[in-house]
């Protein structure tokens, strides 16, 4: 009889288990679970649309670093505006770690950014954060880099953030690489990084 018994419950207790796993128990894991199970429940959540909302709030409190790697890791995979303003705001954080997190996330989602860009990131109050968004540049998948970087190196009052544009433009390629640094060194003609970029940019 106890082997009927066992059988009987079996049924109930997958149930319960798949129960624990569908969006709303998963999301109810991310505030409520212990620090693995709220990385697995971000890492179980990719494709889910839904939860984005969840996901960002999490985003928001969660201190464990695996756990946060497997939330932005979900979330970069939702290319739209509502996350890449929210992961913006990582460019803020004092803490490095996050901050690199960010961009890292943020260089997967090209479309994100290009409303980040619309939205005017790149001429941020604060030069740090506009340093971070071109590093962001740097490995987005995106045809309008070009065009995004050319108003920074030819306005931005800071030669650091100039410099970080030019030296994406290297990455890049020869003739934009040529262009920009020619630009910078034009209005920084004392900064000796960007003769130095000037230089990569002809060997290119």
């Amino acid at each position: 009889m106890g082997l009927v018994r066992r059988t009987a419950q079996a049924p109930a207790a997958e149930e319960q288990r798949a129960a624990r796993r569908d969006s709303a128990g998963l999301q109810q894991q991310l505030r409520a679970g212990d620090a693995e199970q709220r990385r697995r429940a971000a890492l179980d959540l990719e494709g889910d649309a839904a939860a984005v909302p969840a996901l960002l709030a999490a985003l928001q409190e969660e201190r464990d670093v695996p756990a946060r790697e497997a939330l932005l890791t979900t979330l970069a995979g939702h290319d739209v505006a509502e996350v890449g303003l929210a992961l913006s705001g990582e460019l803020r954080s004092e803490d490095a770690t996050r901050r690199n997190a960010a961009v890292n996330a943020l260089q997967a989602m090209p479309l994100a950014v290009e409303s980040l860009v619309g939205q005017g990131i790149l001429q941020d109050e604060d030069a740090d954060v506009r340093v971070l968004a071109v590093m962001v540049l740097s490995a987005v998948a995106h045809p309008g880099v070009p065009e995004w970087l050319r108003p920074v190196v030819a306005a931005d009052p800071e030669p650091n953030v100039v410099a970080a544009a030019v030296d994406v433009a290297v990455t890049i390629g020869s003739g934009i690489a040529h262009e920009l640094s020619t630009v910078a060194t034009g209005r920084f003609p004392q900064n000796p990084y960007l003769h130095f970029l000037a230089r990569q940019a002809a060997r290119t």
